[in-house]
């Protein structure tokens, strides 16, 4: 039987991880942009002390200043970690994604897609955090948003999987994922190279937070039009 510090150890250990994913993502962008200004520097031959001049300068400084930054943060020692808020109660599902949908509204709209939600009459509550969990909603409704075609369709359901957990699935009319490529899609640092460049940082953190309610998160794609994201939550338990 795991004790509780066994629970804390570990939850201290997916923050690290999580934390390491995260620096790794942005120090890797950080390098090429670093690398993209002062190669333009070199190519283009821009007069030291030309308005291009400083504005590149600027650039390569404050990217630098940012990598630094966020090296520190990977340095951070593990007790500081422990400050990270997950405070999960019982949850309405629905009145959740009713208020991200509201949200997220202006983008659906502006891209002249659909967003229909397959909600039923009457669900069990969630035990969720529900900041998190509303990010994690965010974070694919506007994932399936993006990378679907202009009047694309989007669709939200959830249902009681069985007497535990509720699933929610996003649909969408992206351009399809490769089934090999299902699993790769929630590394920090994957983009698909077949499809519509879905996958990364964004996918990463919905993974780590779903997980971290201890639920799981799937996509099953198709090499034809849409995909499907999943995820699982855990019922709330009544307290007699």
């Amino acid at each position: 039987m795991q004790s509780p510090a066994d629970n804390v150890s570990k939850q201290d250990s997916e923050h690290v991880d999580f934390v390491a994913a995260i620096t790794h993502e942005l120090k890797t962008s950080l390098t090429a942009i670093i690398a993209s200004a002062e190669l333009i520097t070199d190519e283009l031959h821009v007069t030291e002390g030309s308005v291009q001049w400083r504005l590149l300068q600027s650039i390569i400084r404050n990217a630098h200043r940012m990598n630094d930054r966020v090296t520190s943060l990977s340095d951070m020692p593990r007790q500081q970690l422990q400050d990270f808020k997950f405070h999960p109660e019982p949850v309405d599902i629905t009145e959740v994604i009713h208020n991200v949908g509201e949200r997220i509204h202006p983008r659906i709209q502006s891209r002249r897609q659909s967003l229909t939600l397959d909600l039923p009459d009457s669900l069990p509550l969630v035990r969720a955090d529900p900041g998190h969990l509303e990010q994690i909603l965010l974070t694919l409704i506007a994932n399936a948003s993006k990378f679907s075609p202009e009047e694309g369709s989007i669709k939200v359901s959830v249902w009681q999987d069985d007497r535990t957990n509720l699933v929610t699935q996003i649909s969408d009319t992206c351009g399809g994922i490769p089934p090999e490529e299902e699993e790769r899609v929630f590394q920090a640092h994957y983009q698909i190279q077949k499809s519509n460049g879905k996958g990364g940082l964004g996918l990463t953190i919905a993974r780590f937070l779903v997980e971290l309610h201890g639920g799981k998160i799937w996509l099953v794609g198709q090499t034809g039009p849409g995909c499907s994201f999943f995820f699982s939550l855990p019922i709330a338990r009544s307290v007699n």
